[in-house]
């Protein structure tokens, strides 16, 4: 019986480990095993804040990913939440997405045994092949971080600020 009110409620931390490569970004998601809970679903290198309960978001942020993949990381930023129901809706978890780097470049990937494969993923496309769509929204943020996607128009309006000002200004830039 799925229950209507969680019982638990917990943090949990992923790194959006990047590497860049040739002017490009790309983010590291490890495969599940196929014995696993959700077997051969691609993710962050994520865990539970429970080692113990209330553990702090970094130092539980930083033993997952060495628990998971073997890899010394420091945060660079922090990127987004996304919440879940799990545990047959008995447990609430917010988990909390960190942009993250390798302290040492030439430190090889150790999977842990809940882990069957890795890929390094360049392009948002290719994630939302393989992720939940909370995870493709995060790695499109860490993707185009420091990017800028649109162009505004430079804001020198009159005090009024009117959108026939605005839709002037945009036909004439």
């Amino acid at each position: 019986m799925i229950s209507d009110k969680p019982k638990v409620f917990m943090k949990a931390a992923a790194g959006v480990i990047f590497k860049e490569e040739d002017d490009r970004r790309f983010v590291l998601l490890i495969q599940r095993s196929a014995d696993d809970h959700w077997p051969l679903h691609y993710e962050f290198p994520r865990g539970k804040c429970d080692k113990p309960i209330g553990e702090d978001i970094i130092k539980c942020l930083k033993r997952e990913v060495k628990e998971e993949t073997g890899l010394d990381i420091t945060p660079v930023k922090y990127i987004d939440k996304f919440t879940y129901l799990a545990d047959r809706g008995e447990r609430h978890t917010t988990c909390y997405n960190f942009l993250c780097k390798i302290i040492n470049p030439d430190q090889k990937i150790r999977l842990s045994k809940e882990h069957d494969d890795f890929k390094w993923i360049g392009e948002v496309g290719e994630a939302g092949m393989l992720v939940m769509s909370d995870q493709r929204k995060t790695i499109e943020k860490a993707l185009n971080m420091g990017r800028s996607i649109t162009m505004d128009p430079d804001n020198s309006f009159s005090t009024k600020d009117t959108i026939e000002e605005y839709l002037q200004k945009i036909q004439f830039s």
